[in-house]
């Protein structure tokens, strides 16, 4: 048992592939990125073409990404607009999804191999 990336204790994560989804880090547009001011929650990418969530959450070292797979548009919309991004994250989608955490060597190059400016933004403030 870990804690989640809010501090509540919640199962380890596991190495989630989708059937056909390929990498994990295959981020695609159209995407859609939010900064946070919360003291948990740094960023969000959301990607509409595969339905992932990457929240990077602040550290006292590196970062860390999560990524939520089959995460709904209208939770995006939710998060984008939820007074508190960490309890949005806690109450509606951090439990209810998949996830994996995401780290620098799923990136190869920092983010130089994505094709998308956006996500490649997003992957270099690692």
């Amino acid at each position: 048992m870990s804690t989640n990336p809010g501090g509540i204790p919640h199962p380890e994560p596991t190495q989630f592939q989708a059937p056909g989804r390929g990498d994990p880090t295959d981020i695609r547009a159209p995407l859609d990125m939010e900064s946070f001011n919360s003291s948990n929650v740094h960023s969000a990418l959301y990607d509409f073409g595969t339905e992932d969530l990457y929240v990077r959450y602040d550290r006292t070292g590196p970062d860390a990404i999560y990524a939520y797979r089959f995460v709904p548009a209208s939770e995006w919309d939710g998060l984008a607009s939820a007074g508190s991004a960490g309890s949005y994250i806690n109450e509606n989608i951090a439990y209810g999804y998949p996830y994996e955490l995401l780290t620098k060597g799923d990136f190869p190059q920092m983010g130089r191999g994505l094709e998308n400016d956006l996500a490649r933004r997003f992957v270099t403030q690692f």
